[in-house]
C-alpha cells in the first residue's frame, strides 16, 4: 500500500474537484470496491481514535470542576459525577463503535446514490462508484474528527465540508453514470430532501403527541 500515493489522491480529490479528476480515477485498476472499503475502514479507525481522544480530553477537562462541585450539596455532587463519568464512558464506546458504523453508513449512502442513479438511466458500476466516493469521503471523515477538537469553529467548518462533499458527490455521480447535470443533481439532492422530509414528519408527529398529552392532562 503506497501511503504517499493514497494521500496525494485524497488531496487532489479535495483540492482539484471536477469531472477531469474523477474521469481519470475511474480508469485506474485500483478503482474497486475493495480499495474503497480499505480506505473507509482506515479512515474510520483513525476517526474513532481521534474521537476517543477527544472524549478523554473532555473527561479530563471536567476534572477542573471539582472545586466547584465541592460547593454543591452532596446529593447534587453524586448525581453530577455520575453524569460526567457515564457521558465520558459512553462517548468513548461510541467512538470505537464508529469503526463499524463508518463503513456501514458509507455503503448504505453510496448504495442509495447508486440506486437513484440507475433509476434515472445511469449505467455506472457500484464498486467503481464507491471508489470514486471514497477518494473524498475518507479524508473528510478524518478531517471532521480533527475539527471536533476546535469548539464552535470546528463545527462550522465541518458543516461547510458536508456541503462540499455534496458538490464532489455530484461530479463523481455525473462522471461514473454518464448523467446530465440535472439528473446528477437529482441523484445527490434526492436522499437529502427525503431525509429532511422524514425529519420534518417526525418532528410534527412528536409535537402532535406532546400537545395531545398536554391537552389530555389539562
Amino acid at each position: 500500500m503506497d501511503i504517499q500515493l493514497i494521500f496525494r489522491t485524497w488531496v487532489n480529490a479535495l483540492t482539484k474537484p471536477g469531472e477531469d479528476f474523477f474521469a481519470a480515477e475511474r480508469q485506474k485498476s485500483s478503482a474497486t470496491l475493495s480499495t474503497a472499503l480499505t480506505w473507509i475502514i482506515a479512515a474510520s479507525v483513525i476517526a474513532a481514535l481521534l474521537n476517543a481522544l477527544r472524549s478523554s480530553v473532555f473527561s479530563s477537562t471536567m476534572g477542573g470542576f471539582e472545586q466547584f462541585m465541592d460547593l454543591l450539596p452532596p446529593d447534587v455532587q453524586s448525581d453530577f459525577g455520575t453524569v460526567v463519568e457515564s457521558g465520558g464512558a459512553g462517548g468513548t464506546a461510541f467512538s470505537f463503535a464508529y469503526i463499524v458504523i463508518g463503513p456501514v453508513s458509507f455503503l448504505i449512502g453510496v448504495g442509495i446514490y447508486h440506486l437513484v442513479a440507475r433509476i434515472l438511466g445511469g449505467s455506472g458500476q457500484f464498486g467503481r462508484y464507491a471508489y470514486l466516493f471514497s477518494t473524498f469521503a475518507a479524508p473528510i471523515m478524518i478531517g471532521t474528527s480533527i475539527l471536533g477538537f476546535i469548539p464552535v469553529l470546528g463545527g462550522c467548518v465541518s458543516a461547510i465540508l458536508a456541503i462540499y462533499q455534496l458538490v464532489l458527490a455530484y461530479y463523481a455521480t455525473k462522471v461514473e453514470y454518464s448523467l446530465t447535470e440535472g439528473r446528477a443533481i437529482i441523484v445527490v439532492a434526492a436522499p437529502l430532501i427525503a431525509g429532511l422530509f422524514l425529519a420534518a414528519c417526525t418532528a410534527i408527529f412528536a409535537l402532535s403527541a406532546i400537545l395531545s398529552l398536554l391537552s389530555a392532562s389539562a
